[in-house]
């Protein structure tokens, strides 16, 4: 639920950038990513926020045993926490396609938050057998997705304003 919330954004994200691209609106472009990531991450924060806090009677909807209560709140202890950084992640996937760029981020996600999973679940999970080691793979897969991502659109920015696309 808190990622389609985010996912509202980033879909304002891609239009506006593309829309201020194609009007010739340079500032406007980049505005446009930063006011996306902003809300994004806030919205990422408060709703994760809220689940923390809220976290056992929201699983309460779903079941009632305290052991079925207790893994699910290891699972929110840290997505609640997670969501924040995916805003950085996806906002920059979506302003890479407001540029015009869609090839390049889509294999950058795939091999982040795919392959590096897999990876992950074969070495540390493998490793320490327990739940919180699973789940910090969402964290851990999309702290170093984002990364690429931020430096496949600062490069690709660079580019375009050099080569007068922008």
């Amino acid at each position: 639920m808190i990622f389609n919330v985010m996912y509202a954004f980033y879909t304002g994200c891609t239009s506006f950038m593309g829309q201020n691209r194609g009007a010739g609106q340079r500032k406007r472009v980049l505005k446009s990513y930063f006011i996306s990531l902003f809300y994004s991450f806030a919205i990422g924060a408060i709703l994760g926020g809220l689940l923390f806090v809220f976290g056992r009677q929201f699983l309460s909807l779903f079941a009632t045993e305290a052991a079925v209560l207790d893994v699910g709140m290891q699972r929110i202890r840290i997505m609640a926490f997670s969501y924040m950084i995916s805003a950085f992640m996806d906002c920059t996937i979506a302003a890479s396609r407001g540029l015009g760029k869609s090839v390049a981020p889509t294999v950058i996600v795939i091999l982040g938050s795919c392959v590096f999973r897999i990876a992950w679940i074969y070495t540390v999970f493998a490793y320490f057998h327990t739940i919180p080691s699973l789940y910090l793979l969402y964290f851990f897969s999309w702290t170093i997705t984002s990364v690429a991502e931020i430096l496949y659109f600062v490069h690709t920015w660079r580019k375009m304003v050099r080569e007068g696309q922008l």
